[in-house]
């Protein structure tokens, strides 16, 4: 088989959790795969399945390994390195019941399991009236503070929580405590990357009376207690597109159809995964056109240099950037200051350093 020329529909793979629901199903339209209950729809996932194109049938890592150059792109090449699959990693979160308390590890500290880190961000789908996140540790505390904290069973006291609602998103960076909390669904981008750590969770058990495994001592060497997930205020790169979100790892942006043009010119170097998370839309970068419904997920390979999107939605592309050429350059050009564009990274310096090294 050639290398695809054009959008490919991406089969997920569904995780059942403690915590999960059915909004998978009742709100983004998914056929979910039993009666329980799912947390976690992975749409990106090595072992996800192509069901479009003549690729349809084989699992996305495949694909990948196959034709890495054409699918992937430079900047996609470069941040997949050794590992030699798709670096991001798109999700859809059900969360009906709070998640544990959670911090990641960050490239170098997962670089000595032969892993890779994990910053994500969170686009807020739907959450309920007295939704909330915690988006970091308050002011001053310090790893033994947690320590103690979780040994006495009263972490939450040092936890920040924020109100949250639909259409906000956060950039978690790499060794931030972070939970979602009940009532939220979300979609997510993130490094692809499996290594959490659960620090705390709330004494939960479960079915059979029996309490999850934590990973205290590990989550803690990883901790950077000074780091927070931040609410990031969106920047318009031109009508009907802005950037929600932008770091070395990804960038995310929402694009609203039809208000962005039908033709939309795509980042040079770099994949990208765009799901549908209103509404149902039209990819069309060869001359066959894919249909996108609500909750569903495509991979555009980096061949392509435009696409024409047709249809009434919002949808989300998910993507590794030049930050200069694909966020900084573009947001200048629309009189973004730069302080606003800087925040696009929340509490890493990714873009400022950049800033600072001209």
């Amino acid at each position: 088989m050639t290398a695809p020329d054009g959008p490919i529909l991406l089969e997920p793979r569904y995780d059942s959790k403690i915590w999960g629901g059915r909004r998978l199903e009742t709100v983004l339209q998914k056929s979910l795969p039993g009666r329980g209950r799912f947390g976690e729809s992975l749409e990106s996932a090595a072992d996800s399945r192509l069901v479009s194109g003549p690729w349809r049938g084989k699992m996305l890592l495949e694909l990948v390994t196959t034709y890495p150059h054409e699918v992937l792109g430079s900047l996609g090449y470069r941040a997949s390195g050794t590992f030699h699959d798709l670096p991001l990693l798109a999700k859809f979160i059900d969360a009906t019941d709070d998640l544990s308390v959670q911090v990641h590890p960050d490239d170098d500290a997962a670089e000595t399991m032969d892993r890779r880190g994990k910053t994500e961000a969170w686009y807020v789908i739907s959450a309920d009236p007295d939704s909330r996140l915690i988006t970091g540790l308050v002011p001053g505390v310090t790893v033994d503070d947690v320590r103690r904290a979780i040994s006495e069973t009263r972490l939450g006291d040092l936890l920040i929580e924020r109100p949250v609602h639909a259409g906000d998103t956060l950039l978690i960076p790499a060794g931030t405590a972070h939970a979602i909390g009940k009532g939220v669904l979300l979609y997510e981008i993130q490094q692809a990357s499996d290594v959490t750590y659960r620090m705390y969770d709330w004494g939960r058990v479960d079915e059979h009376g029996n309490p999850r495994d934590l990973h205290i001592d590990a989550s803690l060497s990883v901790l950077k207690p000074e780091l927070d997930a931040r609410l990031i205020t969106p920047l318009e790169r031109y009508p009907g597109r802005e950037v929600l979100a932008a770091s070395r790892y990804f960038a995310l942006e929402r694009w609203r159809v039809p208000n962005l043009g039908a033709t939309v010119d795509l980042p040079v170097g770099s994949f990208l995964l765009l799901s549908t998370v209103d509404g149902s839309v039209s990819l069309d970068g060869s001359g066959e056109a894919l249909r996108l419904g609500t909750g569903q997920t495509a991979l555009v390979p980096a061949t392509l240099e435009s696409l024409r999107v047709t249809g009434e939605g919002i949808v989300l592309a998910s993507y590794v950037p030049d930050l200069m050429q694909d966020i900084i350059l573009p947001l200048r050009r629309q009189g973004h200051a730069d302080a606003a564009i800087s925040a696009l990274d929340g509490a890493l310096d990714d873009i400022q350093a950049l800033f600072d090294a001209r």
